[in-house]
């Protein structure tokens, strides 16, 4: 399986860790690399989100990484911290 990282991933992951220090930020780095290998090598692995396509893996206590799976490419959708509303993470993965 190939891994793509959109265009709301980035975005989502950056905002993130634009609020951490550098080592922090190198830490998160390196967990997130470990989790996408960690998925490509067993992509069910998340959690389905409600009745949708994507599913949902606890990056961090705070953070988890949606994605979806189509063929033989799992899409990173968005890096979610849990601390911003819940009722907007439908919208983000709808836009």
């Amino acid at each position: 399986m190939k891994i793509l990282i959109t265009e709301n991933a980035e975005k989502s992951y950056f905002e993130i860790i634009s609020k951490y220090s550098e080592n922090k930020t190198a830490s998160f780095s390196k967990n997130t690399i470990s989790i996408l290998d960690i998925i490509k090598e067993n992509n069910h692995i998340g959690h389905k989100y409600k009745k949708t396509l994507y599913r949902k893996f606890l990056l961090t206590e705070q953070i988890y990484i949606f994605y979806k799976i189509e063929s033989e490419i799992i899409y990173i959708v968005l890096f979610w911290d849990n601390k911003r509303n819940p009722l907007n993470l439908d919208v983000v993965l709808n836009s």
